[in-house]
């Protein structure tokens, strides 16, 4: 709001103090009218009563009754008819010519001279005063440059002859579309001082607020798309406005094609309407329709892609479609501000402010461009500054929660540190009692492998001796024995074979899964072979029809496949055995089972099946010890595995199990 009012006190200042009356002077051949040029602010517009020869490039000694010419007032000479009544074309060339009769007793009297289209040359009294660009017939002999001049005039002579040949061969206006403005030196120079002054605010603000900006988000702030448009748009306008007042380029690179120059305008003015309406979406994307931003990029960039391709005088008409597209725009903008404060979004009312003085701002740019009021700019300019001002303060706003939101992170950041330093010292701490329990574990196996040589050697050799001991009594009392008595010596030999055989099963089982695995690649079906060769060969084995190529320990492997076997076998109670073995694979892991014909395990008893020293059979012509279904499960552990029983009694049983790859 203090933006706000600074600008209506210096609009108010402004009009009071650079205001410019203006007194119109209709002039021609026959009746020169005298008009004193008595104060300094006073204006003559030297718009009407032109002699204006067409596709003629006169030379102020050359005229004559020979050359045709009509009465004019200056504009855009596409309004003029030709003697059909068709309009002129936007390209060609001409002569103007006004002569003008000069109040007495008016020193210091200069004459403005607007921007023409597209290249002049100027003689006042038949003197060469100013050639802009270069004027010729063809688009080849013309360069083309447009800039506004003030030119001080003769105080000894008062009678004035202007003559003015320009030449158009690249917009699509043509000709003087503005009056040449007599007044007096001082009075123009200021207006120029101060026209300058407030094109310099409005190029330096724009062009430091976009640089500002596009530096923040380049090393600072990249996570705010909206800074970046912003700044986009606002060096894009700074450009523009430089270009369009100044043409700096064209002054440099005085050779430089001036189409390609106002390409670049034109471009960059369609550029800052882009990155405007993108910024506007990134702030209320939430609100906006999905499709807005495609919609605005598919606009702006045909404008601009047309702008490049197509050739002059074609490209200059785009600014007023570009302007209906704006208006249009900032009408939906509007209500998308106003659905945004309904949802009390709080940057809304600076926005909604920013908008309207924009709004205003813009519109009445559109009347300056259209020729209606040349001084206005002085106040454009100004509006301009103040509304990006605010769209600067909304920018730094957005950064200034984010930066609270920064902090209240940083904050919990904190918390958490100290919290995860509270858990890295029970971790620590946790690692030491881990350490202790490794060495604690490292001496364990050191024992069971004490413990394993005890018993392979200090528990076997006793009952080897006792065995052998057995055996020679025996064959001592074979003569006196009578049948219950070799029935007990078989039964005592029995046991001691039993004994034995559990002893090697504990071996066998602490054994499992200890050590490094080696895995390579095998085929399953050999792996197979190599098995059911060590069993009798009055079981059937159905194999796989096709050949699998497996990956992993084939050890591991083969000794699961020999105890499963083995035990479909021992506990068959069929003439024939048919043994049936597959594989598939699936989800990174190996599917096996292996299948019977046998009697079949009640459901109850499929988990017990697999506890060591368990056996459903307590016949003693079936030899086991109960172990070897717990190596399989502890083996199939090992290898990140499941094992399960499918069994119906009477009915066989299929034991299947995983294999991780």
């Amino acid at each position: 709001m203090k933006f706000f009012c600074c600008y209506i006190l210096v609009f108010l200042f402004s009009n009071s103090v650079f205001g410019l009356k203006k007194h119109d002077s209709i002039v021609n051949t026959t009746s020169l009218q005298k008009s004193p040029v008595n104060t300094k602010s006073t204006e003559i517009s030297l718009d009407s009563g032109w002699e204006f020869y067409w596709k003629q490039l006169i030379n102020p000694n050359e005229f004559n009754n020979n050359y045709t010419h009509t009465k004019v007032s200056l504009t855009n000479w596409t309004n003029y008819s030709l003697a059909d009544g068709e309009n002129l074309p936007s390209i060609g060339y001409a002569t103007y010519r006004l002569k003008y009769t000069l109040p007495e007793k008016n020193k210091h009297l200069s004459l403005f001279i607007p921007a023409i289209y597209a290249s002049s040359k100027t003689w006042i009294n038949g003197k060469l005063i100013s050639e802009i660009g270069k004027v010729g017939t063809t688009r080849s002999e013309t360069l083309h440059r447009r800039y506004s001049q003030i030119i001080p005039l003769d105080t000894n002579e008062n009678q004035l002859d202007i003559v003015i040949q320009t030449a158009n061969f690249y917009h699509n206006k043509g000709g003087i579309d503005k009056p040449l403005v007599l007044a007096n030196s001082e009075h123009l120079s200021n207006v120029r001082a101060k026209r300058i002054i407030a094109d310099m605010i409005f190029i330096g603000c724009l062009g430091f607020i976009g640089a500002f900006f596009l530096l923040f988000y380049l090393f600072y702030w990249n996570k705010d798309k909206a800074v970046l448009f912003f700044a986009f748009a606002c060096i894009c306008l700074s450009y523009m406005g430089l270009s369009d007042r100044y043409a700096p380029l064209a002054r440099i690179f005085e050779s430089s094609s001036w189409v390609i120059l106002t390409k670049i305008e034109y471009v960059s003015l369609f550029l800052a309407g882009t990155a405007a309406s993108l910024f506007f979406d990134s702030i209320f994307t939430s609100f906006t329709h999905k499709t807005y931003s495609k919609v605005i990029r598919l606009s702006f960039y045909t404008l601009s892609a047309l702008v490049i391709f197509l050739p002059a005088p074609h490209f200059t008409r785009f600014v007023l479609p570009f302007l209906i597209l704006m208006m249009v725009n900032l009408l939906y903008v509007t209500f998308i501000i106003m659905k945004a404060i309904i949802g009390k979004r709080h940057e809304s009312i600076l926005l909604l402010v920013s908008m309207i003085l924009g709004t205003v701002v813009f519109c009445i740019h559109i009347f300056i461009f259209l020729g209606k009021n040349a001084n206005a700019i002085i106040y454009v300019n100004f509006g301009y500054v103040l509304v990006f001002m605010m769209l600067s303060m909304l920018l730094m706003n957005r950064f200034s929660d984010s930066f609270k939101e920064l902090e209240k992170a940083k904050e919990f950041a904190l918390e958490q540190k100290k919290e995860i330093s509270v858990k890295s010292k029970e971790l620590s701490n946790v690692n030491l009692e881990l350490k202790e329990n490794l060495k604690q574990l490292e001496s364990s196996n050191s024992e069971l492998d004490s413990f394993n040589h005890i018993v392979s050697h200090d528990l076997k050799a006793p009952l080897v001796a006792m065995h052998t001991l057995v055996t020679f009594i025996e064959e001592d009392l074979e003569e006196s024995l009578d049948d219950n008595s070799k029935n007990y010596f078989e039964l005592l030999k029995g046991r001691v074979s039993k004994m034995s055989a559990l002893i090697d099963g504990l071996l066998e089982y602490s054994k499992v899964a200890r050590g490094k695995k080696q895995k390579n690649t095998f085929s399953f079906n050999e792996l197979l072979i190599e098995v059911t060769e060590i069993f009798d060969t009055k079981n059937t084995f159905v194999l796989p029809e096709k050949d699998s190529e497996i990956f992993a320990n084939r050890i591991e492997l083969e000794h699961v496949f020999q105890n499963l076997i083995s035990n479909a076998i021992k506990h068959n109670d069929k003439e024939k055995p048919v043994i049936t073995v597959g594989v598939s694979t699936l989800n990174e892991e190996y599917l096996f089972f292996v299948g019977d014909n046998g009697p079949g395990i009640p459901e109850k008893y499929h988990h017990k099946i697999f506890e060591m020293f368990s056996k459903l059979n307590n016949n003693s012509e079936v030899e086991s010890t109960g172990i070897g279904l717990s190596i399989v499960k502890k083996l199939v552990s090992e290898n990140n595995g499941t094992i399960c029983v499918e069994s119906e009694k009477g009915l066989g049983t299929t034991i299947k199990f995983s294999w991780k790859i």
